[in-house]
């Protein structure tokens, strides 16, 4: 099986050429910098997730109650 690292230094701990693109730089560049990003906890994800739920679903219930009104 191979493994594939995404260290921007190559195997030996050199820099890596300048053949490689700049496609595949930004790559390596991003995904560095984002995976070693601390994870939001579970309860600032669900509580945003709910936010925008109910703010997704609070004119649907409006407008049900309106019609509901108008009969």
């Amino acid at each position: 099986m191979q493994t594939i690292t995404l260290s921007s230094n190559g195997p030996q701990g050199q820099l890596p050429n300048t053949e490689t693109s700049m496609r595949l730089r930004a790559f390596r560049f991003l995904s560095e910098r984002y995976t070693q990003r601390e994870r939001p906890s579970v309860a600032a994800e669900f509580i945003l997730f709910a936010l925008i739920a109910l703010t997704a679903a609070w004119p649907i219930f409006t407008l049900a109650h309106a019609l509901r009104l108008v009969r």
